[in-house]
This record gives C-alpha cells, structure tokens and sequence, in this order.
C-alpha cells in the first residue's frame, strides 16, 4: 500500500491544481459488455481472500509474474518495492496468466496496452477499495522489467456488472508512458505483460476480483477488439478508479 505521506501529497496537489502532467495508469470510462466461456478474455490475475484457502488476513492481494518459459503458467509473486503482499490469487490457472504481447487481441503497439477490472462484492455493499494496480512488461531478449503502476489515493470500486460482466472501469497507459511501451516493446513476441491488484483490508467480502489486459483507445476505452468478459465461477473484472492526481512511477528492474 502507498505510504501516507504519498496520498496527502496526491491529495494536495489535486486540491491547489498542481497535480502532476503524467500518471502511470489513468482511469477512464469504457463500456459495458456482457460475455459468455470462460477464457475469452486474457484475465491476468484473479484474487480472492475469503474461503480460498490462501492466507485469509483480510487484504485481497495477488500477482502474476513471468519467468520464463509457458506464460500460462506464471509465478504467483509479487515483486518487492510495490507496495503489494500477494497470496490470494484464486486456485485454478485460468484465472492467473501472463501473456506475449503479439497473442493480445486488437493489440498492435504495447501503447495500447490497459487493465479492465471487475469487482464482484455483491455479498456486501457492492463495493471494494482498490490500494494498489500495476501493469509489467517483461523484455525476453535482455531480462529487463518494467512496471506501470496506479499511484493515485485508494478507490473505493463498485461492483458495475458481476459475473459475466466486463466492467465499465479502465485503466491505461497516459501519452508518455504510452510511448515509452512502445519503445520498449517494439517487438511485440518479444515482451510478456504480468501484473497486480491489492485491496484495503476488510474491503471485499464475496466471490474473486479479476484483472484482464487488452488493447484499448486512450481516450475512449471500450471492451478489446474480439473478447468479451469471461462468466460464471470467476466474477469479472473490472477495477474501477477515479484517477485524481495520480503521479508518475516507473521502476525498472533486471532479472
């Protein structure tokens, strides 16, 4: 979780109009698509931290790391200096992926690379308060990271669709790290995409949280071209956040 010098900060800045020109995700409005089968989308990570048999402290948490050979079947880690503890990603692997990039719908630049996430808190007050969102590239050819993440103050997220539903809450890469993916991922089969979600403690109370990736328009976000949200057992994704003043942090790491 962010430290809470960093949220008064953020706050302050928003509050006198000196926020920041850049935010590593930003939060947009996309539209809302129902879908059926599961794995239909690229869900990224699934969290859930009751009767999951994961560790059960109260704080929903989990990420997906790529190291190397079948995507499909990352590590359940999250890296350290994040901020996020990890832990509840959901049993069962189809909910917790990397991906290569070229294998992403609709995706033709790493620019257009956002997160989608759906909160299913139907059990409780249909809400769950988002603390920490990152996206990762991983670049096969040298072992570099890097790592896009929401640095913006806690988000409470309403449940905007359930299971079966994609989520109306977006987020994505600004024009300036739009184009530092891009550079970095020019080569699209050569970087596979990862992340993490963390939730404030106490906040979610029913069935998994889930993130998927695809490629979106920055300024009008909408489901990726050709995938449609998955059903059933694994609540959709859909993480929503009102992204003010968030602020600009890039961390690069060699493996």
């Amino acid at each position: 979780m962010k430290s809470k010098v960093l949220k008064i900060a953020l706050a302050t800045a928003f509050l006198t109009g000196a926020a920041p020109a850049f935010a590593d995700l930003i939060y947009k409005t996309g539209t809302q698509t129902s879908g059926t089968g599961l794995g239909n989308v690229s869900t990224v990570v699934t969290v859930q931290d009751n009767g999951n048999g994961n560790k059960q402290n109260g704080t929903e948490s989990g990420c997906v790391t790529y190291t190397g050979g079948n995507p499909a079947t990352p590590a359940e880690t999250c890296p350290s200096g994040l901020g996020l503890e990890g832990g509840d990603n959901h049993s069962g692997n189809a909910g917790n992926n990397t991906y290569y990039l070229n294998t992403i719908g609709g995706l033709t630049s790493a620019g257009q690379l956002g997160f989608v996430v759906n909160v299913s808190e139907s059990g409780q007050d249909n809400t769950a308060t988002l603390t920490d969102l990152y996206l990762s590239l991983f670049r096969i050819s040298d072992g570099t990271t890097r790592y896009y993440q929401y640095t913006g103050p806690d988000l409470m997220l309403d449940d905007s669709g359930g299971i079966g539903q994609s989520g109306t809450h977006f987020f994505v890469l600004d024009d300036d790290q739009a184009a530092d993916a891009a550079g970095f991922c020019s080569t699209l089969s050569n970087c596979v995409v990862g992340g993490g979600i963390q939730f404030l403690n106490g906040t979610t109370d029913a069935t998994p949280e889930t993130v998927y990736v695809g490629a979106f328009k920055r300024d009008n976000p909408g489901n990726p071209g050709g995938e449609v949200p998955e059903p059933g057992s694994l609540a959709l994704l859909g993480v929503g956040a009102m992204a003010f003043g968030a602020m600009r942090r890039r961390f690069t790491a060699k493996k």
